[in-house]
């Protein structure tokens, strides 16, 4: 009943919110599709076996297979698979389902060159979930293959919701003892400490590479991001690409991204 309930909050959510557009809508939001393709691209080998979980409406998925990899991606919402299927039609080497990221037993063991968790964190708010989803991700990739997982850190509501949405009074009485957005089903989003995150790992078979800000301080500045000239903003994505990795960037970024080699 829990894993259905999810589901219908999350089909419900993204029928209705124009996912196709966000990573293109300002410059802020745009920075998290370039870094996370950055390092896509820095891990990628020729002739990669792709699979995108969560892949919503195949920004990178397509853009992947465009470049010439065998690309699948999955994702919880039909409308999505819709959107993607028209967006790809000439693409042969790209394939596109429904499907949960708790249960991909449509693939087999060991089948993945790349595997990229990018929107199943968000919305997971048991543990025995998060463990699943960590799991099921896994398995899937090959040995030695590169894992990627797209989170939200706690902070990240906190000033994108709670200060720039002006919703602080409801996160309120959202927030525990330490200071983290508790997980509230229906509340949408989950969201993670850092050192949280990086438990999930710690009885897998996987080995940390890094963890990155994808978007570090640009969504919470997006309004002055747009203020910049060409060349400024190009300066911007230098001085952030070169310090994403930094733990000091990690915390106030709207999405962070855990990248792991399987064992």
């Amino acid at each position: 009943m829990v894993i259905n309930k999810r589901k219908d909050l999350i089909i419900n959510k993204y029928t209705e919110y124009n996912e196709d557009a966000r990573l293109f809508s300002d410059r802020g939001h745009n920075v998290e599709y370039l870094t996370t393709m950055r390092y896509i691209q820095k891990f990628l080998k020729p002739g990669a076996k792709i699979l995108e979980i969560g892949a919503a409406t195949g920004k990178y998925s397509i853009t992947l297979a465009k470049m010439g990899y065998e690309v699948t991606a999955v994702d919880l919402v039909p409308h999505h698979i819709e959107i993607m299927k028209s967006k790809s039609r000439h693409l042969k080497n790209f394939h596109c389902m429904v499907a949960d990221a708790l249960d991909l037993s449509l693939f087999d063991d060991n089948t993945f060159d790349m595997v990229l968790n990018f929107g199943p964190m968000y919305h997971l708010f048991h543990k025995k979930d998060k463990n699943q989803a960590v799991k099921e991700t896994l398995r899937v990739a090959k040995k030695n293959g590169i894992c990627m997982f797209a989170y939200i850190p706690g902070a990240s509501i906190i000033t994108g919701y709670g200060l720039l949405h002006q919703g602080m009074e409801h996160l309120h009485s959202c927030l525990d003892k330490f200071g983290r957005p508790k997980d509230i089903p229906e509340e949408i989003f989950s969201c993670f400490y850092i050192e949280d995150f990086k438990k999930l790992f710690n009885k897998t078979n996987s080995k940390y590479i890094t963890n990155v800000a994808t978007d570090g301080i640009a969504y919470a500045m997006r309004e002055y991001l747009e203020q910049l000239s060409e060349k400024a903003y190009q300066a911007f994505l230098n001085w952030h690409f070169i310090t994403c990795e930094r733990a000091d960037q990690q915390g106030y970024s709207s999405h962070l991204l855990y990248i792991c080699r399987k064992k």
